[in-house]
């Protein structure tokens, strides 16, 4: 039997799955990788990714989205976690081959992708629980929507995808509305 791209992907997550369930594991959240790699693609779809695109992921986790955007799509991928050393993400990027495409960044309002001269057709950030949203200002929400904005390229897109048990709309509602659009439940996309 051949396997394709997706077996691959799925026994990763299932090797990765019997260490979490059998074992003491800060990573608990990551035995739903199957609603992750959905949520994925659905993002991928929400933010009208193209064949070819250069994407940038912050906050990737295990990497589906980009292992998603790499083989299906042909894109150029990069992201970053701030648990990229973790034992099982590293497992992960090896099965996902994503080693060289992830660091160890951690996004912030002033910095929220790693210094780099490069521009990208779509940014990504989804799953952020870790970066602060909800304890952020409306004006450092916004601040770091135009910090991530000067990363893209002249036709491109952020795509933001908020927790609902940790994110509060109404907080940021004006900002929501004076930067981009709701594409969806708790989605937002941001043009250049």
């Amino acid at each position: 039997m051949n396997m394709t791209g997706y077996d691959t992907l799925f026994a990763s997550i299932n090797e990765a799955h019997e260490t979490l369930v059998h074992g003491p594991s800060q990573y608990k959240w990551l035995a739903s990788a199957k609603r992750y790699v959905q949520q994925s693609r659905e993002c991928i779809g929400l933010a009208g990714t193209r064949h070819g695109e250069v994407i940038y992921d912050i906050g990737c986790g295990p990497g589906y989205l980009l292992w998603i955007c790499r083989e299906r799509l042909g894109c150029s991928v990069q992201g970053c976690d701030p648990l990229r050393d973790g034992p099982i993400y590293k497992e992960l990027y090896q099965a996902l081959d994503l080693n060289q495409c992830i660091s160890p960044h951690v996004s912030s309002i002033q910095a929220p992708l790693p210094a780099t001269g490069l521009k990208y057709d779509v940014i990504f950030a989804t799953w952020i629980t870790w970066i602060g949203f909800g304890n952020w200002s409306a004006e450092e929400f916004s601040t770091y929507i135009q910090h991530c904005k000067q990363h893209l390229t002249e036709r491109g897109r952020i795509l933001l995808r908020f927790e609902e048990s940790r994110f509060e709309e109404k907080l940021y509602e004006s900002c929501l509305k004076q930067l981009g659009s709701r594409v969806a439940p708790l989605c937002y996309l941001f043009r250049a």
